[in-house]
């Protein structure tokens, strides 16, 4: 608990006080004079009055922050100070101020993708394991050990990309088209055994195209993945089966099966490997189980009674609570991209480009109805992946930052009052028309935009509740 606090709260500190020092920078560079430079709300924890005269604020819950100008709307200005009151700017500076915030957030998003891109890490090729019964995938006639080479026409080198590539047809009727290439499924099992660096991708004729039918596909699916959604498992290496982990409570640890036990068979059916491990278990929730086991050269043989779960298409599904010993994966579905600095930068900018068009399709076809409300996360949520990326390493937790500061960038620029979006767009009706909106519209717009955005903020987090 004190782990997911610390790392969701450390990224938020981050990326609110980038958003608020885009405001803060461009208003001093404009002559404005800033008052106030708070990152958080509530009680200060760290209070300080700089020579500049600005108060800078660390308050006790950093879920926000703000930037208070001189304003004469406001505070009582003398003249000589009026030129450094935010209200008396020319409109484009104004505009200039209040876009500083999340286009920092952008900019400080594409920096951290590129760190990952730089950094380098290891990823899989995708490539298909088993298809789900009665999914959209086994509809369209995919079968295992088929690699994904593109999705909709975009290339699809990686599982993210995969995954990148089918959230955008979240909510989507039609037909998503996904070209394969089948694999010697063989020779890639003897490839993960042989562990080989010179190996290559065991090819199978030419690449095929299929169209995968779906209706409304994942509009209400909150809590499954675009992948499994379609009826699709990763491809992994047929393993032994041998514990590495056990689950408080689970099936297994109440067994008394230990860490380093090789399973051999349940049931007097001989499990050769993870994957047949997995399909028999899952094919029987809440069965009795004798399980045989090696342990230290010995052999043993012990009844379990197994859990159940619901998989993510409704039906129950057996569980043991175990965690399988860690696997080696053949070298010819591992590929490492490590950009230098110009390349890197360029994708950053490119991925924070990608993730921003998602993000505001995803909330178009909210709006729209076409997909559910209940997809909104709040700080539950946020909290959660915040523990689980750092737990992961550090890139991955840069990379959730990375997501989170495009986020923040672009819910900030929507054009709903409170919002920098809302000030933007009385700042460009002022652009256009040429005077600037009355203060009593402003006023109206406001409370408005409190509502919508505390209306938000209880749907996410009653969401949040359901699911936690």
């Amino acid at each position: 608990m004190l782990s997911t606090i610390l790392t969701t709260l450390f990224a938020l500190a981050v990326l609110v006080t980038v958003h608020e020092a885009g405001h803060f920078f461009v208003a001093r560079w404009s002559g404005v004079k800033v008052l106030r430079f708070s990152v958080g709300f509530g009680q200060p924890i760290f209070r300080r009055v700089g020579k500049d005269g600005t108060e800078y604020v660390f308050a006790w819950l950093p879920l926000g922050g703000y930037v208070r100008m001189l304003d004469s709307r406001n505070d009582e200005v003398p003249k000589q100070q009026l030129s450094a009151a935010f209200d008396q700017q020319k409109v484009w500076v104004r505009i200039a101020i209040v876009a500083a915030g999340p286009v920092v957030n952008l900019v400080f998003a594409a920096l951290l993708y590129a760190v990952v891109q730089m950094a380098g890490t290891t990823q899989l090729i995708p490539v298909i394991g088993p298809i789900l019964p009665d999914s959209p995938a086994q509809t369209a006639g995919l079968t295992p050990s088929q690699q994904i080479i593109s999705i909709d026409g975009q290339p699809t080198r990686s599982w993210e990309a995969v995954s990148l590539a089918l959230a955008k047809r979240i909510g989507d009727t039609g037909q998503i088209e996904v070209v394969l290439q089948q694999l010697d499924a063989a020779v890639l099992q003897h490839q993960a055994v042989q562990t080989n660096a010179s190996d290559v991708l065991p090819l199978l004729g030419g690449a095929v195209s299929y169209s995968v039918p779906v209706k409304r596909w994942m509009a209400d699916a909150v809590q499954t993945s675009p992948l499994s959604q379609l009826g699709i498992e990763p491809w992994r290496p047929n393993a032994p089966v041998v514990i590495d982990r056990l689950i408080d409570g689970g099936a297994a640890q109440l067994a008394g099966l230990l860490v380093g036990d090789k399973v051999v068979a349940l049931n007097q059916q001989s499990m050769h490997g993870f994957n047949e491990f997995v399909a028999y278990i899952q094919g029987h929730p809440d069965a009795r189980v004798l399980v045989a086991l090696e342990r230290h050269g010995e052999a043993f043989v012990l009844p379990l009674t197994l859990q159940s779960d619901v998989d993510p298409a409704g039906a129950l599904i057996g569980k043991i609570g175990v965690g399988i010993a860690s696997i080696s994966w053949p070298y010819s579905i591992q590929y490492q991209q490590q950009l230098g600095l110009v390349d890197g930068l360029l994708a950053g900018s490119q991925k924070t480009l990608q993730m921003a068009s998602l993000t505001l399709n995803f909330l178009g076809r909210m709006v729209q109805g076409v997909v559910s409300i209940e997809h909104l996360s709040g700080p539950v949520s946020i909290a959660k992946i915040a523990a689980a990326s750092a737990a992961s390493g550090l890139i991955t937790y840069i990379s959730f930052m990375a997501y989170l500061s495009v986020s923040l960038g672009v819910l900030n620029l929507l054009p709903v009052p409170m919002l920098d979006g809302g000030h933007l767009l009385y700042y460009l009706i002022e652009l256009v028309t040429g005077r600037k909106v009355p203060d009593r519209i402003q006023a109206v717009g406001l409370r408005i935009g409190m509502a919508i955005v505390l209306s938000v903020m209880i749907i996410a987090i009653a969401n949040d509740l359901m699911r936690h």
